[in-house]
């Protein structure tokens, strides 16, 4: 059940969509240099798909964010070439699996932003959150 329109049913980044209403409704979001976060995945590149599978499926379906708060831009680009920059520097034999994972991230990402021509059943497959994806009936 959704309450004064916050997210009840997204597959993937509910914090996002409840802080971008927030921002439309006159809330502040605040950035807290002081804070501490351990947050880490090590997903393979199967799940970093998913993942990002999920993402553009989120951004599908919640059309606000995009319309609201634009798009990425070139964003993405500059990403690539930094993390490119940073692994070549460190440890450059991990440039070609930097390379797929960031191929695999764009694949699953067009993909989620086009879920509703897919089939019911891949979609499931794509997906991190099979559980996510219920049957119409």
């Amino acid at each position: 059940m959704e309450a004064q329109g916050f997210p009840s049913n997204v597959i993937f980044g509910e914090d996002t969509v409840t802080a971008a209403k927030l921002l439309l409704k006159g809330y502040k979001v605040a950035y807290v240099a002081e804070a501490r976060v351990y947050h880490s995945h090590t997903y393979t590149w199967k799940q970093e798909f998913q993942r990002y599978f999920d993402i553009g499926v989120l951004h599908s379906r919640e059309h606000l964010l995009l319309r609201q708060f634009g798009h990425a831009s070139g964003e993405g680009k500059r990403f690539v070439f930094s993390e490119l920059r940073y692994v070549g520097a460190r440890n450059v034999v991990q440039i070609p699996s930097a390379l797929i994972r960031t191929g695999l991230k764009f694949l699953g990402y067009k993909l989620g932003m086009v879920e509703s021509q897919i089939a019911f059943e891949v979609k499931r497959r794509l997906s991190m959150h099979p559980r996510f994806w219920k049957r119409d009936i």
